[in-house]
C-alpha cells in the first residue's frame, strides 16, 4: 500500500519544530518498558524523528509510545505516531491494528491542536487511512460505511465551542434583562408588547444556550472517545451478546467512551450504544 502522504508527513516533521514541551526543563520521569530508561522526553522525540526519516518506523512506534507511557500529550506526538504506524504498513511490516492505531493518532492530533495546519494535514492523512479500511472492506465483501453518524444533541454541541455558547448565554441574559426592565417600566402599549416578545424570545434562547453550555462542559469534563483498533468488531449488549442487527464497527472508528473498566467498555457508535471488549478500542488523549 503506497501511502505518499507517509513520505511528505516525515519530511514535514523533520523540518518542523519541536514541540512545545521540548525546549522545557527536564523533570524525573518514570523508567519506560519501551525504551531505554536514561533517556529523556526531548531524546525520545529525537530519536522518533530520525527513526522516521531513517525509514525505521518500528523504531520510531517505539519511541513514541514510550512518550505516550510517560504522559506526555502533544499533537505532534499523536500526528507522528500515526505517520510511524502508517509507515510501517507501507514498508510490508504491518501488524494487526496498525490501521487503526494510526487512525488513532492523527484523530488525537486533530483533537489536542489548536494549529489549523496541523488539523488540517491530520485530516488528510486520517481520509487516507479510512480510504485503505475502506478497500480493504469491500474487498472482503463488507459494507464501506465507515461512519456511524452522530446524535442530534451531539451535533448541536459541536457546532461552536463552549467558549461560544457561553457568549450567547450571556448575550441572551442581556436581553432576557433588558425586555424585564422594559416591560416594567414602559407606559405605552407598543412598548409593553416589545417588552414582553424580548423577554419571550430571550428566555427561550437562555434556556437553550444554558442547556447546551451545561453538555458541552459536561462533554469536556467527563466525555472521552476512543478508536477502534482491530479490523472488525461487533457491538455488544448488556449481556455481552452480538447485537445481529447493527454492522459490524470498522477499524479506525471513532466512538464515544462512556466508561471503562477491565474487560469491556462501554460506548456509542453514532447513535447506538453498546459495550466492546477494552482490547478492541484505544482512548483517545484530551486537551
Amino acid at each position: 500500500m503506497k501511502r505518499r502522504f507517509v513520505a511528505c508527513g516525515i519530511a514535514a516533521i523533520v523540518c518542523a519544530a519541536p514541540p512545545s514541551w521540548a525546549d522545557q526543563p527536564e523533570v524525573p520521569l518514570a523508567a519506560s518498558p519501551t525504551a531505554p530508561a536514561d533517556l529523556d522526553t526531548s531524546s525520545l522525540f529525537r530519536a522518533a524523528t530520525d527513526a522516521l526519516a531513517g525509514d525505521r518506523p518500528t523504531d520510531a512506534i517505539a519511541a513514541l509510545e514510550a512518550l505516550g507511557d510517560r504522559g506526555v500529550v502533544d499533537p505532534v506526538i499523536s500526528f507522528d505516531r500515526g505517520l510511524a504506524y502508517a509507515a510501517r504498513i507501507r514498508a510490508g511490516g504491518e501488524q494487526a491494528g496498525d490501521l487503526g492505531r494510526a487512525a488513532h493518532g492523527f484523530e488525537e492530533a486533530r483533537e489536542l491542536s489548536r494549529d489549523s495546519a496541523l488539523v488540517a494535514d491530520a485530516t488528510a492523512a486520517l481520509e487516507e487511512v479510512r480510504a485503505e479500511v475502506a478497500r480493504r472492506r469491500a474487498r472482503a465483501g463488507d459494507p464501506i460505511e465507515l461512519e456511524h453518524g452522530v446524535s442530534l444533541g451531539r451535533s448541536i454541541v459541536r457546532l461552536l465551542p463552549e467558549n461560544a455558547w457561553a457568549i450567547l448565554a450571556v448575550i441572551a441574559s442581556i436581553a432576557l434583562a433588558v425586555g424585564i426592565i422594559v416591560r416594567a417600566r414602559a407606559t405605552a402599549a407598543r412598548a409593553k408588547v416589545a417588552g414582553v416578545t424580548t423577554c419571550a424570545i430571550a428566555g427561550g434562547l437562555l434556556a437553550l444556550t444554558a442547556i447546551i453550555l451545561h453538555s458541552a462542559r459536561d462533554a469536556r469534563l467527563h466525555g472521552r472517545d476512543a478508536v477502534v483498533i482491530v479490523p472488525s468488531t461487533r457491538l455488544l449488549d448488556d449481556k455481552r451478546v452480538a447485537r445481529a442487527s447493527v454492522q459490524p464497527l470498522p477499524e479506525g472508528l471513532r466512538v464515544q467512551l462512556l466508561d471503562e473498566g477491565a474487560d469491556f467498555a462501554h460506548v456509542i457508535a453514532g447513535r447506538v450504544e453498546g459495550w466492546l471488549p477494552t482490547s478492541a478500542i484505544l482512548p483517545m488523549a484530551k486537551r
